[in-house]
């Protein structure tokens, strides 16, 4: 909507406007007639009406279309512990403008201003549910686990199940200890995994935990296999499978001792 102005304002616009920039216009328009008129409709005015300040171009350092020298120096004064959405409220509201929460934000970063505000409850500072112990409904007691309880979801212990990788683990101990069961049977008839080895399948069957389907393979042979597409479903091809893997490592550790002794 056009803004129409009074004699009184359209004077103040023939007499002030020669010489001043259009921000300055704005500003003493604005302070002169307790109003909020935007830099835009002072600019459309003077179009409309052939009204020419004689002001050289562009805007002084520190000044801004968007932001006139007041508001500049509004928000300086009042962002020190305050958050960008309520010194956006509060510059709205003071102003009687529109800035969004974006411009405001810009704004402080363009002008390096720091609200000391760190997000973070500082040491000392009360709970906001200090003494709380959430909401309760009347009946929803009824509800309730008692102390002691047992879940019904509960496993007891020795328990089996099958993994989402296939592998069968077994509870151990409470509350929620579990354990592979093919570690469990290799440990039963040879001993504790030796440090960097991995126990596979020899028939490719991870439900059979038999010890004598069960071999213990050391990790970077175990990788050659996976690399090298050496893993199988049949026990005698896994056997030539893990052959060629071992074959290959040795012959990888035996070339870089032959080049650690080139140099």
């Amino acid at each position: 909507m056009r803004a129409v102005y009074t004699e009184e304002q359209k004077k103040f616009f023939r007499d002030f406007v020669p010489g001043h920039k259009g921000i300055e216009i704005t500003e003493e328009f604005n302070r002169r007639f307790n109003a909020c008129i935007t830099y835009k409709q002072v600019r459309s005015y003077m179009k409309n009406n052939k009204l020419n300040n004689g002001a050289p171009k562009g805007n002084e350092k520190g000044q801004s279309r968007v932001f006139p020298r007041e508001v500049q120096e509004y928000i300086t004064a009042q962002n020190p512990g305050r958050t960008a959405v309520e010194l956006t409220a509060l510059v709205n509201n003071h102003f009687h403008t529109n800035y969004t929460l974006d411009q405001i934000r810009a704004f402080r970063k363009n002008h390096r201003l720091v609200s000391g505000l760190t997000g973070r409850f500082e040491k000392g500072h009360p709970s906001p549910n200090k003494g709380r112990k959430g909401i309760c409904f009347p009946g929803s007691e009824k509800g309730w686990f008692k102390k002691g309880q047992t879940p019904y979801n509960h496993l007891s212990v020795g328990t089996e199940i099958i993994d989402t990788q296939g592998y069968l683990k077994v509870k151990i101990a409470e509350p929620n200890v579990w354990k592979f069961r093919h570690i469990m049977e290799w440990e039963k008839a040879h001993g504790e995994v030796p440090a960097g080895c991995n126990i596979i399948f020899k028939d490719g069957n991870k439900l059979n935990c038999n010890p004598e389907n069960l071999e213990c393979v050391e990790r970077a042979v175990h990788g050659i296999m996976n690399l090298h597409g050496l893993r199988f479903d049949s026990a005698l091809l896994m056997d030539t499978g893990l052959a060629i893997a071992r074959l290959k490592h040795k012959a990888s550790e035996l070339s870089k001792e032959v080049k650690g002794c080139r140099k």
